[in-house]
């Protein structure tokens, strides 16, 4: 064997070994969406959890691409699951809701507490670091808002 052909046959297994690594991170590293914005409003008021509601359509390239990118990335998905009830809400299907949430362009990210509060609106597509920033800046809030009604309580 020649030294070009080790060096391909490295690089091939090199390659194939770090694809596999992807798929299966791929195939583990999903949301479990919730469907339904009553049902998950139970589960959040039950775990004390946030409401991350993302609108999409299927015609909708630049949802896609957030479900593609931003929603699989793994900092993401840890952050989601500590302290979300992750929504998929159809824009075309949940007109009432979208309405109510004032989502008129796609893709929409909405961020409420279990008792409705807005926390975050965003209209658009972000990459992975930009998207869990507003995320954070929405638990921050729900964490300001939690301290001034303690501190109202206290005097």
């Amino acid at each position: 064997m020649d030294r070009r052909q080790f060096i391909g046959q490295v690089l091939g297994v090199t390659v194939a070994a770090c694809l596999a690594d992807r798929v299966t991170f791929a195939a583990e590293a999903k949301l479990k969406w919730q469907t339904s914005l009553k049902n998950a409003q139970k589960i959040a008021l039950d775990e004390n959890k946030l409401l991350l509601v993302v609108f999409g359509a299927s015609w909708c390239t630049f949802c896609h691409k957030l479900e593609r990118e931003t929603l699989v990335d793994k900092k993401i998905i840890t952050l989601v699951e500590r302290e979300f009830v992750p929504v998929h809400l159809d824009f075309d299907r949940e007109t009432r809701i979208a309405k109510l949430l004032d989502v008129e362009q796609l893709p929409a990210t909405v961020v409420l507490t279990p008792q409705a509060d807005l926390l975050l609106h965003h209209i658009g597509y972000l990459e992975a670091r930009a998207y869990e920033k507003n995320l954070l800046s929405a638990v921050q809030k729900r964490a300001d808002i939690a301290q001034a009604k303690q501190s109202t309580i206290v005097k």
